[in-house]
Protein backbone atom coordinates (compact mmCIF):
# COMPACT_ATOMS: atom_id res chain seq x y z
CA UNK A 1 0.00 0.00 0.00
CA UNK A 2 2.02 3.11 -1.19
CA UNK A 3 -0.20 5.71 0.49
CA UNK A 4 -1.70 5.87 4.02
CA UNK A 5 -4.31 4.21 4.88
CA UNK A 6 -7.84 5.46 5.98
CA UNK A 7 -8.78 3.10 9.18
CA UNK A 8 -7.46 -0.22 10.53
CA UNK A 9 -10.90 -2.04 8.63
CA UNK A 10 -12.71 -1.20 5.93
CA UNK A 11 -15.97 -3.58 6.25
CA UNK A 12 -18.34 -3.53 3.05
CA UNK A 13 -21.78 -4.15 4.07
CA UNK A 14 -23.66 -3.33 7.36
CA UNK A 15 -25.98 -6.33 7.44
CA UNK A 16 -25.93 -8.55 10.60
CA UNK A 17 -22.21 -9.79 9.57
CA UNK A 18 -20.72 -6.88 8.51
CA UNK A 19 -22.28 -4.80 11.85
CA UNK A 20 -21.34 -7.99 14.42
CA UNK A 21 -17.76 -7.32 13.15
CA UNK A 22 -17.69 -3.62 12.95
CA UNK A 23 -18.71 -3.93 16.80
CA UNK A 24 -15.84 -6.68 17.46
CA UNK A 25 -12.78 -4.67 15.93
CA UNK A 26 -14.46 -1.08 17.28
CA UNK A 27 -14.81 -2.31 21.14
CA UNK A 28 -10.98 -3.23 20.67
CA UNK A 29 -10.14 -0.06 19.48
CA UNK A 30 -9.36 -0.13 15.91
CA UNK A 31 -11.08 2.70 13.42
CA UNK A 32 -13.21 1.45 11.55
CA UNK A 33 -15.27 2.17 8.09
CA UNK A 34 -18.34 0.55 7.00
CA UNK A 35 -19.82 1.06 3.77
CA UNK A 36 -23.24 0.65 2.69
CA UNK A 37 -25.67 0.72 0.02
CA UNK A 38 -28.43 1.23 2.06
CA UNK A 39 -29.85 4.16 3.89
CA UNK A 40 -29.76 2.33 7.45
CA UNK A 41 -28.10 -0.77 8.71
CA UNK A 42 -29.64 -4.21 9.13
CA UNK A 43 -28.99 -5.72 5.52
CA UNK A 44 -31.79 -7.48 3.45
CA UNK A 45 -33.53 -9.44 6.62
CA UNK A 46 -33.30 -6.43 9.36
CA UNK A 47 -33.95 -3.79 6.44
CA UNK A 48 -35.63 -0.66 7.82
CA UNK A 49 -35.72 -2.05 11.21
CA UNK A 50 -35.21 1.43 13.03
CA UNK A 51 -37.43 3.37 10.63
CA UNK A 52 -40.39 0.32 11.71
CA UNK A 53 -39.66 0.23 15.40
CA UNK A 54 -39.44 4.36 15.13
CA UNK A 55 -42.60 4.37 13.80
CA UNK A 56 -44.86 2.58 16.10
CA UNK A 57 -47.96 2.17 16.43
CA UNK A 58 -48.48 2.78 13.18
CA UNK A 59 -46.03 -0.22 12.15
CA UNK A 60 -47.49 -2.37 15.00
CA UNK A 61 -49.07 -4.80 12.99
CA UNK A 62 -46.09 -5.19 10.57
CA UNK A 63 -43.51 -5.48 13.15
CA UNK A 64 -46.05 -8.50 14.37
CA UNK A 65 -46.57 -10.11 11.34
CA UNK A 66 -42.49 -9.84 10.54
CA UNK A 67 -42.17 -11.94 13.72
CA UNK A 68 -39.75 -12.07 17.05
CA UNK A 69 -36.22 -12.76 14.14
CA UNK A 70 -36.88 -9.36 12.80
CA UNK A 71 -36.85 -7.02 16.13
CA UNK A 72 -34.65 -9.02 17.27
CA UNK A 73 -32.17 -7.19 15.19
CA UNK A 74 -32.61 -4.12 17.16
CA UNK A 75 -30.55 -4.90 19.94
CA UNK A 76 -27.35 -5.01 17.20
CA UNK A 77 -28.55 -2.22 14.98
CA UNK A 78 -28.24 -0.03 18.73
CA UNK A 79 -24.93 -1.50 19.35
CA UNK A 80 -23.82 -0.96 16.01
CA UNK A 81 -25.18 3.03 16.12
CA UNK A 82 -23.52 3.32 19.38
CA UNK A 83 -20.13 1.74 18.94
CA UNK A 84 -17.00 4.28 19.62
CA UNK A 85 -14.61 4.08 16.60
CA UNK A 86 -16.96 3.16 13.67
CA UNK A 87 -17.17 5.63 10.86
CA UNK A 88 -20.39 4.41 8.77
CA UNK A 89 -21.17 5.59 5.46
CA UNK A 90 -24.92 4.69 4.33
CA UNK A 91 -25.86 5.00 0.11
CA UNK A 92 -22.15 4.56 -0.59
CA UNK A 93 -21.62 1.79 -3.25
CA UNK A 94 -18.53 -0.21 -3.67
CA UNK A 95 -17.57 -0.36 -7.64
CA UNK A 96 -13.99 -0.96 -7.24
CA UNK A 97 -12.40 -3.69 -4.99
CA UNK A 98 -8.56 -4.98 -4.72
CA UNK A 99 -6.76 -7.38 -3.43
CA UNK A 100 -4.25 -5.13 -1.83
CA UNK A 101 -7.22 -3.49 0.47
CA UNK A 102 -8.21 -0.64 -2.12
CA UNK A 103 -12.14 -0.11 -2.35
CA UNK A 104 -13.44 2.58 -4.95
CA UNK A 105 -16.67 3.85 -3.44
CA UNK A 106 -19.15 6.26 -4.66
CA UNK A 107 -22.10 8.38 -3.11
CA UNK A 108 -24.11 10.78 -4.83
CA UNK A 109 -21.85 12.84 -6.84
CA UNK A 110 -18.75 11.88 -5.16
CA UNK A 111 -16.56 8.88 -5.87
CA UNK A 112 -13.00 7.72 -4.69
CA UNK A 113 -10.64 5.36 -3.17
CA UNK A 114 -9.76 4.50 0.57
CA UNK A 115 -7.68 2.14 1.38
CA UNK A 116 -6.95 -0.16 4.94
CA UNK A 117 -4.87 -3.33 5.90
CA UNK A 118 -7.94 -5.58 6.49
CA UNK A 119 -10.84 -5.73 4.02
CA UNK A 120 -13.88 -7.70 5.54
CA UNK A 121 -16.39 -8.53 2.32
CA UNK A 122 -20.05 -8.67 4.34
CA UNK A 123 -22.14 -8.18 1.00
CA UNK A 124 -24.78 -10.78 1.50
CA UNK A 125 -26.23 -13.10 -0.91
CA UNK A 126 -28.73 -12.68 -3.98
CA UNK A 127 -31.84 -15.25 -4.87
CA UNK A 128 -30.47 -17.60 -7.48
CA UNK A 129 -32.07 -16.78 -10.42
CA UNK A 130 -34.28 -19.09 -12.56
CA UNK A 131 -35.16 -18.28 -15.78
CA UNK A 132 -39.01 -19.93 -16.80
CA UNK A 133 -41.27 -18.74 -19.05
CA UNK A 134 -42.49 -15.67 -18.50
CA UNK A 135 -40.05 -14.63 -15.80
CA UNK A 136 -39.88 -10.83 -17.00
CA UNK A 137 -43.19 -10.04 -17.22
CA UNK A 138 -44.66 -7.39 -14.46
CA UNK A 139 -46.40 -9.21 -11.58
CA UNK A 140 -43.63 -11.56 -11.13
CA UNK A 141 -41.97 -10.98 -8.33
CA UNK A 142 -39.24 -12.98 -6.08
CA UNK A 143 -39.86 -13.28 -2.37
CA UNK A 144 -37.54 -11.24 -1.02
CA UNK A 145 -38.43 -8.35 -3.31
CA UNK A 146 -41.74 -8.54 -2.01
CA UNK A 147 -39.88 -8.20 1.69
CA UNK A 148 -37.95 -5.24 0.51
CA UNK A 149 -41.47 -3.95 0.02
CA UNK A 150 -43.13 -4.83 3.28
CA UNK A 151 -40.23 -3.57 5.23
CA UNK A 152 -38.94 -0.34 3.56
CA UNK A 153 -42.47 0.54 1.56
CA UNK A 154 -45.18 -0.98 4.13
CA UNK A 155 -47.10 -2.50 1.06
CA UNK A 156 -49.20 -5.17 1.47
CA UNK A 157 -49.69 -7.40 -1.94
CA UNK A 158 -53.38 -8.11 -3.09
CA UNK A 159 -55.53 -10.08 -5.75
CA UNK A 160 -54.64 -13.66 -6.65
CA UNK A 161 -51.37 -14.01 -5.65
CA UNK A 162 -49.12 -17.49 -6.05
CA UNK A 163 -45.75 -18.57 -3.99
CA UNK A 164 -43.73 -21.17 -6.27
CA UNK A 165 -40.19 -22.34 -5.70
CA UNK A 166 -38.55 -24.19 -2.93
CA UNK A 167 -36.70 -23.17 0.61
CA UNK A 168 -37.65 -21.83 3.92
CA UNK A 169 -38.03 -18.37 2.84
CA UNK A 170 -41.08 -19.23 0.81
CA UNK A 171 -42.62 -20.76 4.00
CA UNK A 172 -41.59 -17.61 6.14
CA UNK A 173 -42.87 -15.09 3.41
CA UNK A 174 -46.29 -17.20 3.46
CA UNK A 175 -46.88 -16.73 7.16
CA UNK A 176 -45.32 -12.76 7.22
CA UNK A 177 -48.35 -12.39 4.82
CA UNK A 178 -51.10 -14.78 6.23
CA UNK A 179 -50.60 -12.32 9.56
CA UNK A 180 -51.27 -9.30 7.56
CA UNK A 181 -54.58 -10.44 6.46
CA UNK A 182 -53.17 -11.66 2.78
CA UNK A 183 -54.03 -15.39 2.11
CA UNK A 184 -51.86 -16.42 -1.03
CA UNK A 185 -54.21 -18.74 -3.47
CA UNK A 186 -51.85 -21.17 -3.60
CA UNK A 187 -47.98 -22.27 -2.58
CA UNK A 188 -46.75 -24.32 -5.02
CA UNK A 189 -43.15 -26.39 -4.20
CA UNK A 190 -40.68 -28.12 -5.90
CA UNK A 191 -39.10 -29.68 -3.02
CA UNK A 192 -40.56 -33.30 -2.43
CA UNK A 193 -41.05 -35.61 0.78
CA UNK A 194 -38.27 -37.57 -0.34
CA UNK A 195 -36.18 -34.18 -0.01
CA UNK A 196 -36.97 -34.72 3.40
CA UNK A 197 -36.54 -38.30 4.47
CA UNK A 198 -32.86 -37.85 2.30
CA UNK A 199 -32.12 -34.97 4.34
CA UNK A 200 -33.25 -36.73 7.80
CA UNK A 201 -29.17 -38.46 7.84
CA UNK A 202 -27.48 -34.56 8.07
CA UNK A 203 -29.86 -33.06 11.21
CA UNK A 204 -27.60 -32.34 14.01
CA UNK A 205 -28.96 -31.34 17.83
CA UNK A 206 -27.85 -27.56 16.74
CA UNK A 207 -29.80 -27.98 13.76
CA UNK A 208 -33.63 -28.93 15.49
CA UNK A 209 -34.28 -25.30 16.55
CA UNK A 210 -34.44 -24.29 12.87
CA UNK A 211 -36.29 -27.01 11.84
CA UNK A 212 -39.04 -26.62 14.68
CA UNK A 213 -39.47 -22.65 13.04
CA UNK A 214 -39.71 -23.87 9.82
CA UNK A 215 -42.26 -26.80 11.60
CA UNK A 216 -43.79 -24.10 13.23
CA UNK A 217 -44.69 -21.82 10.02
CA UNK A 218 -45.88 -25.13 7.96
CA UNK A 219 -48.20 -26.09 10.19
CA UNK A 220 -49.79 -22.70 10.77
CA UNK A 221 -50.33 -22.70 7.12
CA UNK A 222 -51.72 -25.72 7.01
CA UNK A 223 -54.28 -24.80 10.21
CA UNK A 224 -55.18 -21.75 8.16
CA UNK A 225 -56.47 -23.83 5.39
CA UNK A 226 -53.95 -21.87 2.60
CA UNK A 227 -53.34 -24.78 -0.19
CA UNK A 228 -50.43 -26.11 -0.59
CA UNK A 229 -48.26 -28.43 -3.42
CA UNK A 230 -45.43 -30.54 -3.35
CA UNK A 231 -43.44 -31.58 -6.36
CA UNK A 232 -44.60 -28.97 -8.75
CA UNK A 233 -42.25 -28.49 -12.15
CA UNK A 234 -42.85 -26.79 -15.52
CA UNK A 235 -44.23 -23.24 -13.87
CA UNK A 236 -45.11 -20.80 -16.58
CA UNK A 237 -46.31 -17.23 -16.18
CA UNK A 238 -48.74 -15.91 -18.87
CA UNK A 239 -49.76 -12.43 -19.87
CA UNK A 240 -49.26 -9.79 -22.64
CA UNK A 241 -48.40 -6.80 -20.90
CA UNK A 242 -48.88 -7.99 -17.28
CA UNK A 243 -49.35 -11.57 -15.17
CA UNK A 244 -52.55 -12.81 -15.70
CA UNK A 245 -52.38 -16.64 -15.03
CA UNK A 246 -49.90 -19.06 -14.39
CA UNK A 247 -48.96 -22.49 -15.30
CA UNK A 248 -47.89 -25.48 -13.65
CA UNK A 249 -47.60 -29.28 -13.71
CA UNK A 250 -48.53 -30.92 -10.08
CA UNK A 251 -48.45 -34.94 -10.01
CA UNK A 252 -48.55 -35.40 -13.85
CA UNK A 253 -51.20 -32.83 -13.94
CA UNK A 254 -51.21 -29.50 -16.02
CA UNK A 255 -52.96 -26.56 -14.08
CA UNK A 256 -53.72 -23.07 -15.03
CA UNK A 257 -54.49 -20.92 -12.50
CA UNK A 258 -55.79 -16.99 -12.63
CA UNK A 259 -52.54 -14.71 -11.21
CA UNK A 260 -52.23 -11.37 -10.35
CA UNK A 261 -48.40 -11.63 -8.61
CA UNK A 262 -46.55 -14.43 -8.62
CA UNK A 263 -43.97 -14.72 -5.80
CA UNK A 264 -40.33 -17.10 -6.78
CA UNK A 265 -37.91 -18.52 -4.74
CA UNK A 266 -35.42 -20.65 -5.61
CA UNK A 267 -33.06 -20.41 -2.88
CA UNK A 268 -30.36 -18.16 -1.68
CA UNK A 269 -26.52 -17.96 -3.29
CA UNK A 270 -23.54 -15.95 -1.87
CA UNK A 271 -23.21 -12.55 -3.66
CA UNK A 272 -19.59 -13.29 -5.39
CA UNK A 273 -19.60 -9.58 -7.86
CA UNK A 274 -17.31 -7.97 -5.19
CA UNK A 275 -15.16 -11.06 -4.64
CA UNK A 276 -14.82 -12.44 -8.44
CA UNK A 277 -13.76 -7.96 -8.61
CA UNK A 278 -11.13 -8.51 -6.81
CA UNK A 279 -9.39 -11.63 -8.31
CA UNK A 280 -10.29 -13.67 -5.20
CA UNK A 281 -10.81 -17.67 -6.09
CA UNK A 282 -14.44 -18.91 -6.31
CA UNK A 283 -15.73 -22.93 -6.88
CA UNK A 284 -18.62 -23.97 -8.84
CA UNK A 285 -20.41 -25.95 -5.97
CA UNK A 286 -22.66 -28.56 -8.54
CA UNK A 287 -25.33 -29.48 -5.90
CA UNK A 288 -26.19 -25.91 -5.54
CA UNK A 289 -25.22 -24.35 -9.44
CA UNK A 290 -23.34 -21.64 -8.38
CA UNK A 291 -20.46 -20.42 -6.94
CA UNK A 292 -18.82 -19.09 -4.02
CA UNK A 293 -15.63 -17.84 -2.21
CA UNK A 294 -12.77 -20.15 -1.81
CA UNK A 295 -11.78 -18.93 1.84
CA UNK A 296 -10.07 -20.68 5.31
CA UNK A 297 -12.76 -21.42 8.21
CA UNK A 298 -12.56 -17.69 9.42
CA UNK A 299 -12.59 -15.82 6.13
CA UNK A 300 -9.71 -15.20 4.82
CA UNK A 301 -9.77 -15.97 1.04
CA UNK A 302 -7.46 -16.82 -1.59
CA UNK A 303 -6.60 -15.31 -4.68
CA UNK A 304 -7.38 -16.57 -8.25
CA UNK A 305 -4.86 -18.29 -10.42
CA UNK A 306 -3.04 -16.28 -12.87
CA UNK A 307 -2.22 -13.06 -13.73
CA UNK A 308 -3.51 -10.25 -10.83
CA UNK A 309 -3.47 -6.18 -11.06
CA UNK A 310 -1.91 -6.10 -7.30
CA UNK A 311 0.91 -7.50 -5.46
CA UNK A 312 1.48 -8.49 -1.96
CA UNK A 313 -0.87 -10.91 0.13
CA UNK A 314 -4.38 -10.90 -0.38
CA UNK A 315 -5.79 -8.51 2.51
CA UNK A 316 -9.48 -9.40 1.97
CA UNK A 317 -11.76 -11.59 4.23
CA UNK A 318 -15.03 -12.72 3.36
CA UNK A 319 -18.17 -13.10 5.86
CA UNK A 320 -21.76 -13.94 6.12
CA UNK A 321 -23.98 -15.02 3.61
CA UNK A 322 -21.14 -13.87 0.99
CA UNK A 323 -19.12 -17.10 2.11
CA UNK A 324 -21.76 -19.26 3.14
CA UNK A 325 -25.55 -19.19 3.30
CA UNK A 326 -26.89 -19.64 6.46
CA UNK A 327 -29.06 -16.72 7.83
CA UNK A 328 -28.92 -13.89 10.84
CA UNK A 329 -27.35 -16.09 13.85
CA UNK A 330 -24.49 -17.33 11.52
CA UNK A 331 -23.69 -14.23 9.79
CA UNK A 332 -23.08 -12.59 13.46
CA UNK A 333 -21.43 -15.46 14.31
CA UNK A 334 -19.12 -15.52 11.86
CA UNK A 335 -18.63 -11.82 11.74
CA UNK A 336 -17.45 -11.99 14.98
CA UNK A 337 -14.99 -15.02 14.15
CA UNK A 338 -13.74 -12.74 11.19
CA UNK A 339 -12.79 -9.91 13.54
CA UNK A 340 -11.57 -12.09 16.33
CA UNK A 341 -9.05 -13.58 13.31
CA UNK A 342 -8.27 -9.80 12.61
CA UNK A 343 -7.14 -8.56 15.88
CA UNK A 344 -4.91 -12.02 16.39
CA UNK A 345 -3.38 -10.65 13.59
CA UNK A 346 -3.24 -7.31 14.94
CA UNK A 347 -2.13 -8.09 18.40
CA UNK A 348 -0.32 -11.45 18.41
CA UNK A 349 -0.08 -13.85 20.06
CA UNK A 350 -3.58 -13.64 20.56
CA UNK A 351 -5.83 -14.99 22.87
CA UNK A 352 -7.75 -18.22 22.17
CA UNK A 353 -11.47 -17.78 21.31
CA UNK A 354 -14.84 -19.41 20.79
CA UNK A 355 -15.66 -17.68 18.07
CA UNK A 356 -14.59 -20.13 15.26
CA UNK A 357 -16.95 -22.97 17.01
CA UNK A 358 -19.81 -20.70 17.79
CA UNK A 359 -19.58 -20.00 14.02
CA UNK A 360 -19.20 -23.69 12.96
CA UNK A 361 -21.99 -24.35 15.34
CA UNK A 362 -24.31 -21.49 13.81
CA UNK A 363 -24.19 -23.50 10.51
CA UNK A 364 -25.32 -26.65 12.06
CA UNK A 365 -28.72 -26.88 9.96
CA UNK A 366 -27.16 -25.92 6.62
CA UNK A 367 -26.26 -29.86 5.36
CA UNK A 368 -29.85 -30.83 6.13
CA UNK A 369 -31.30 -27.88 4.51
CA UNK A 370 -29.10 -28.29 1.50
CA UNK A 371 -30.67 -31.66 1.16
CA UNK A 372 -34.30 -31.00 2.21
CA UNK A 373 -34.89 -27.95 -0.20
CA UNK A 374 -32.43 -28.68 -3.24
CA UNK A 375 -32.90 -26.12 -6.42
CA UNK A 376 -36.04 -26.51 -7.76
CA UNK A 377 -36.91 -23.90 -10.57
CA UNK A 378 -33.70 -24.01 -12.07
CA UNK A 379 -33.33 -27.12 -12.02
CA UNK A 380 -33.65 -27.56 -16.00
CA UNK A 381 -32.10 -25.72 -18.33
CA UNK A 382 -34.75 -23.22 -19.82
CA UNK A 383 -36.07 -23.93 -23.24
CA UNK A 384 -35.45 -21.75 -26.37
CA UNK A 385 -37.56 -19.71 -26.37
CA UNK A 386 -36.94 -18.39 -22.47
CA UNK A 387 -35.13 -14.99 -21.76
CA UNK A 388 -32.03 -15.96 -19.85
CA UNK A 389 -30.25 -12.32 -20.03
CA UNK A 390 -32.86 -10.18 -18.78
CA UNK A 391 -30.86 -6.82 -19.10
CA UNK A 392 -29.78 -7.57 -22.69
CA UNK A 393 -33.50 -10.06 -23.53
CA UNK A 394 -31.21 -12.42 -24.92
CA UNK A 395 -32.93 -15.91 -25.14
CA UNK A 396 -31.55 -19.22 -24.71
CA UNK A 397 -31.89 -20.35 -28.00
CA UNK A 398 -29.87 -17.59 -29.27
CA UNK A 399 -27.13 -18.54 -26.52
CA UNK A 400 -27.22 -22.28 -27.29
CA UNK A 401 -26.80 -21.28 -30.93
CA UNK A 402 -23.93 -18.97 -30.63
CA UNK A 403 -22.09 -22.11 -28.46
CA UNK A 404 -22.78 -24.23 -31.42
CA UNK A 405 -21.35 -21.93 -33.54
CA UNK A 406 -17.70 -22.71 -31.38
CA UNK A 407 -18.55 -20.11 -28.92
CA UNK A 408 -17.30 -22.68 -26.00
CA UNK A 409 -16.04 -19.50 -23.17
CA UNK A 410 -18.37 -17.73 -21.23
CA UNK A 411 -16.67 -14.31 -22.24
CA UNK A 412 -16.12 -14.96 -25.85
CA UNK A 413 -20.46 -15.59 -25.76
CA UNK A 414 -20.39 -12.59 -23.88
CA UNK A 415 -18.38 -10.26 -26.19
CA UNK A 416 -20.37 -11.84 -29.66
CA UNK A 417 -23.85 -11.23 -27.88
CA UNK A 418 -23.77 -9.20 -25.05
CA UNK A 419 -25.00 -11.10 -22.64
CA UNK A 420 -23.96 -10.13 -19.02
CA UNK A 421 -22.90 -6.65 -20.23
CA UNK A 422 -26.22 -5.07 -18.88
CA UNK A 423 -26.92 -3.48 -15.25
CA UNK A 424 -26.35 -6.45 -13.48
CA UNK A 425 -23.17 -6.88 -15.15
CA UNK A 426 -24.24 -10.71 -14.99
CA UNK A 427 -25.41 -12.06 -11.88
CA UNK A 428 -28.93 -12.92 -13.40
CA UNK A 429 -27.59 -15.03 -16.56
CA UNK A 430 -24.17 -16.23 -15.47
CA UNK A 431 -25.03 -19.27 -13.85
CA UNK A 432 -27.27 -20.18 -16.64
CA UNK A 433 -24.74 -19.71 -19.01
CA UNK A 434 -22.22 -21.65 -17.71
CA UNK A 435 -24.64 -24.76 -17.02
CA UNK A 436 -25.82 -24.10 -20.99
CA UNK A 437 -21.87 -24.60 -21.86
CA UNK A 438 -21.88 -27.17 -20.06
CA UNK A 439 -25.16 -29.13 -21.25
CA UNK A 440 -23.10 -28.53 -25.32
CA UNK A 441 -19.92 -30.09 -23.49
CA UNK A 442 -20.62 -32.28 -20.60
CA UNK A 443 -17.04 -33.54 -20.50
CA UNK A 444 -15.91 -30.29 -20.26
CA UNK A 445 -15.46 -28.98 -16.48
CA UNK A 446 -17.54 -25.71 -15.18
CA UNK A 447 -15.50 -22.48 -15.39
CA UNK A 448 -14.10 -21.37 -12.24
CA UNK A 449 -15.42 -18.01 -12.24
CA UNK A 450 -18.11 -16.15 -14.05
CA UNK A 451 -17.79 -13.65 -16.87
CA UNK A 452 -14.44 -11.63 -16.40
CA UNK A 453 -14.89 -9.16 -14.14
CA UNK A 454 -13.98 -5.27 -14.37
CA UNK A 455 -14.18 -2.19 -12.58
CA UNK A 456 -16.79 -0.09 -12.24
CA UNK A 457 -19.08 -3.23 -11.09
CA UNK A 458 -21.78 -0.72 -10.53
CA UNK A 459 -22.63 2.68 -12.66
CA UNK A 460 -19.91 5.47 -12.30
CA UNK A 461 -21.62 8.98 -13.60
CA UNK A 462 -18.65 10.50 -15.69
CA UNK A 463 -18.64 13.90 -12.80
CA UNK A 464 -17.77 11.40 -10.04
CA UNK A 465 -15.14 9.89 -11.64
CA UNK A 466 -13.21 13.68 -13.35
CA UNK A 467 -13.89 14.49 -9.40
CA UNK A 468 -12.15 11.24 -7.82
CA UNK A 469 -10.61 11.67 -4.93
CA UNK A 470 -7.52 9.15 -3.03
CA UNK A 471 -6.05 8.35 -5.81
CA UNK A 472 -2.91 6.51 -5.67
CA UNK A 473 -0.35 8.60 -7.53
CA UNK A 474 2.19 5.83 -7.89
CA UNK A 475 -0.86 4.38 -10.31
CA UNK A 476 -2.43 8.08 -11.66
CA UNK A 477 1.13 8.38 -13.59
CA UNK A 478 0.55 8.90 -17.03
CA UNK A 479 2.93 8.53 -19.32
CA UNK A 480 2.55 10.69 -22.31
CA UNK A 481 3.59 9.04 -25.75
CA UNK A 482 4.06 11.72 -29.00
CA UNK A 483 1.19 11.82 -31.36
CA UNK A 484 3.64 11.72 -34.15
CA UNK A 485 6.82 9.85 -34.75
CA UNK A 486 10.14 11.93 -35.00
CA UNK A 487 10.48 13.55 -38.50
CA UNK A 488 12.45 11.26 -40.43
CA UNK A 489 15.40 12.63 -43.00
CA UNK A 490 14.73 12.33 -46.71
CA UNK A 491 12.47 12.01 -49.09
CA UNK A 492 10.11 9.42 -46.35
CA UNK A 493 9.83 12.63 -43.71
CA UNK A 494 6.71 13.59 -41.87
CA UNK A 495 5.48 17.25 -42.01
Amino acid sequence: MSVAPDADAIIVGAGPAGMACAIELAVAGCRVIVLDMQPSPGGQIFRALETNMQARPGTDELLAALGPSYKAGLSLVTRFRAAPGIDYRPGTTVWDLRADGTVGWLKGDAAGYLRAPHIVLASGAMERPAPFPGWTLPGVMTAGAVQTLLKAGRLKPKGRIVLAGTGPLIFLLAEQLRRLGVRPALIARTDRTRDKLSALKHLRPAGLPALLKGLGWLLRLRLAGITMRTGISGLEAHGRDHLEAVSLTVAGRRIDLPCDLLVVHDGIVPSTDLAHAAGLALAWRADDASWQPVTTPDGRAEMAPGPTLTVGPCRIRITGDARRIGGADAAIAHGRHAASAILAERYPPGAADGTGIAAERSLAARPFLDVAFPPGLSSCLPDDATIVCRCEEITAGALRATIRDRATEMNLVRGLLRCGMGACQGRSCAATLARLLAEADPGKPMPSAPFRARPPLRPLPLGALAGMTGLDPDLALVESLDDKPEAIAGDDAHV
